[in-house]
């Protein structure tokens, strides 16, 4: 009887290289061609580590914000912020980079800005202050002290 091959299984970190490279590719076109590579990862992919899950998300919601789908951009956010131990957990010596890397603090200020959700603006920008994500945070939370 002939043995079965076993499964591929990739570390989260080569996943992680696959994700960032096909959204590359992808993104050249434009941010529609990145949301439909997007998709098609989280459709095709039942078992995407968590960590993983949350530099997605963080790609849909700057390629959703670019094509001013800002509710879907706001629920992409809330599903990075959702992942981020995860993505600390997975890569405890790179997270900071990585941290540094999310766009999703800018992006869902600028979305909840949009749809006129000023607090919750406000709490993302006050979030990337505790997490000392940047001085421009502190002076967005500044900007949006006012929907206190």
């Amino acid at each position: 009887m002939a043995r079965r091959p076993e499964p591929v299984r990739k570390s989260v970190k080569d996943t992680l290289d696959d994700l960032l490279n096909g959204h590359k590719e992808a993104a050249f076109s434009g941010p529609e061609s990145a949301l439909k590579y997007l998709r098609r990862v989280f459709e095709g992919q039942v078992n995407l580590p968590n960590a993983v899950k949350a530099v997605a998300y963080d790609l849909m919601a700057d390629a959703q914000a670019q094509v001013g789908a800002w509710e879907e951009c706001t629920a992409s956010v809330a599903m990075v912020l959702k992942h981020l131990t995860d993505l600390e957990a997975e890569f405890p010596h790179g997270y900071r980079a990585r941290l540094e890397a999310l766009t999703c603090f800018e992006r869902g200020i600028q979305a909840h800005s949009e749809l006129g959700q000023f607090q919750e603006a406000l709490g993302l920008a006050e979030r990337a202050v505790a997490l000392e994500l940047g001085a421009h945070y502190q002076a967005k939370a500044d900007n949006l002290d006012w929907a206190r």
